[in-house]
């Protein structure tokens, strides 16, 4: 059974011809598909080839790939999750960089002391907070999305000659924030960048993957599962899908959806989608739908939608 199958496999490829698209206009009057191309103007070609299969005519292009984007060069946001603080900028790490310490140069009370453009870290001047040495620590790093930024502020205490991270109920974090996202908001679009820090802007925080098993989509996040969680709740909000439950241990969210199939579509009808999200380490994640092979262009739409709306 599997040998028959295999010769008829090895057949059909045989019976493939790949044709230029500058043939195209040929083919289809060839095979009947129309009788007169003077109508045809192509403005806008699509780099692609005629498949001629078993005598039956397919025109196809390649599957585009998918770009993370900021939704806006001028956004600018506050984040929270537990101790962590962070500002996200659509703007690339290496145009944040220079207006993180410009902010830090020109704040009287506090000035900067190093930075390293290699880990993405800036320290402010140390300061004496309840009688202690003290200090801010600014970490650039490459948002969710491609042209964006992810500025993390840390308050840090000497403590036997090692610094530690003070807790959200001892420091001041609040308040240097807020100044600093009013200093963002202020300074307008940045046209300038730092030489120094466009490593920064290589490290991918997102990458889409196809599983090969499956053929399905699924999405990479070198992010622990506390903020992939949050980052997938938001982004299920944001593209507009109706949460009706949500197993944080199993981590899954239960999606309302509803598809129903024609009377020649023989699939089971859909009421409901269900997205994954599995630690695959300390510092990495993926999220997936619980939906097969023969529902992959509906899940290509579901991963697409949350892709677009992660931050």
């Amino acid at each position: 059974m599997s040998a028959c199958a295999s010769m008829n496999s090895q057949e059909e490829f045989q019976d493939r011809k790949l044709i230029d698209t500058s043939k195209n206009e040929d083919i289809l009057l060839e095979k009947g598909v129309i009788k007169d191309s003077s109508f045809i103007v192509d403005k806008y070609p699509i780099s692609g080839e005629v498949e001629v299969l078993n005598n039956q005519t397919k025109v196809f292009t390649p599957r585009p790939k998918q770009l993370f984007s900021a939704a806006s060069s001028s956004e600018i946001r506050l984040h929270k999750l537990g101790e962590i603080r962070w500002v996200y900028l659509g703007l690339e790490p290496s145009a944040a960089w220079p207006m993180t310490i410009e902010f830090l140069e020109n704040k009287n009370n506090l000035g900067l002391d190093s930075f390293d453009p290699n880990s993405g870290t800036i320290n402010s001047k140390i300061f004496n907070f309840n009688n202690i040495d003290s200090k801010f620590v600014f970490k650039i790093e490459r948002g969710l999305q491609q042209s964006s930024s992810e500025i993390f502020v840390s308050q840090l205490k000497k403590v036997n000659n090692s610094w530690e991270i003070v807790s959200s109920q001892e420091n001041k974090l609040d308040s240097l924030i807020n100044e600093f996202y009013e200093y963002l908001s202020s300074s307008g679009p940045a046209s300038g960048t730092s030489l120094v820090a466009l490593n920064l802007n290589a490290s991918n925080k997102t990458e889409v993957i196809t599983d090969e098993i499956s053929g399905l989509s699924k999405i990479k996040l070198r992010i622990n599962f506390a903020r992939a969680w949050a980052a997938l709740r938001r982004s299920l909000l944001l593209a507009g899908y109706k949460i009706i439950d949500e197993d944080r241990n199993e981590g899954k969210f239960y999606l309302e959806y509803s598809v129903r199939r024609s009377l020649l579509d023989r699939r089971p009808d859909i009421t409901s989608v269900e997205i994954f999200v599995k630690e695959l380490n300390s510092k990495e994640c993926l999220i997936s739908t619980n939906l097969d092979a023969e529902n992959l262009d509906l899940s290509e739409e579901i991963i697409s939608q949350i892709n677009q709306s992660l931050s």
